[in-house]
């Protein structure tokens, strides 16, 4: 495995839209990490909150940070996006109403380099909210409710940029891209899901993506 030392070796794609109360947190989780080698992504999707007055100087004093506009598009395009200007050797996602743990990246990173034959990894959330938000609906049957640490929660993704290129990325669907995504990744790729949960997720606030996504269907 050969990594450029001229680029990161992590890319970290944040999607955004309309979230600059909430933001700040996410950035503060990856500038925590115990590893360095990181260039974080800021995709903002049409955010019309102001957001760009409090990125656009984090930015300028922050060379692995890079911020990129676009007209409203949700998320998966937005994760796409993010996918296509990665410079890492690996790619991986925060939503901005979410938190990384400090050793999050480390703790990936240092699994994949010792299961090498792995290409995308999954899993690992500490949940955080009321303990009724932590069930949703099943993208297979809608009539049943699940425990989201069943679900592949996509912004726990983690693995080879190669695989997330190949594959083709993530579909505009209706309700969880990722359920339509991952069947599609393992038919190409070796992928597992782990459970060290360093990845803080946000359930049953009134404007959180989980709830939002539970209520209208939609990204």
């Amino acid at each position: 495995m050969a990594f450029d030392l001229n680029k990161p070796l992590v890319s970290i794609i944040l999607p955004v839209h309309n979230r600059r109360h909430l933001i700040q947190r996410a950035i503060a989780s990856v500038e925590a990490q115990t590893i360095d080698e990181w260039e974080l992504l800021i995709i903002d999707d049409g955010s019309r909150d102001g957001l760009d007055v409090d990125i656009l100087p984090r930015v300028t004093e922050r060379p692995n940070f890079r911020y990129m506009k676009h007209a409203r598009r949700r998320l998966s395009a937005t994760r796409n996006i993010g996918i296509h200007a990665a410079l890492g050797y690996y790619l991986t996602f925060l939503d901005s109403d979410d938190e990384y743990k400090p050793e999050h990246l480390e703790c990936r990173v240092d699994y994949m380099s010792k299961h090498p034959h792995i290409d995308i990894i999954h899993g690992g959330i500490e949940l955080i909210g009321p303990k009724e938000s932590f069930y949703v609906q099943d993208a297979f049957n809608p009539q049943k409710k699940i425990h989201i640490s069943e679900c592949c929660v996509g912004a726990t993704l983690f693995g080879k940029k190669e695989a997330f290129m190949i594959s083709g990325g993530f579909e505009q669907v209706s309700y969880s891209a990722e359920s339509e995504f991952l069947p599609r990744l393992s038919a190409l790729f070796h992928v597992e899901k782990v459970n060290f949960p360093t990845y803080r997720y946000y359930t049953g606030l009134e404007d959180s993506i989980c709830t939002q996504r539970q209520q209208t269907g939609n990204e």
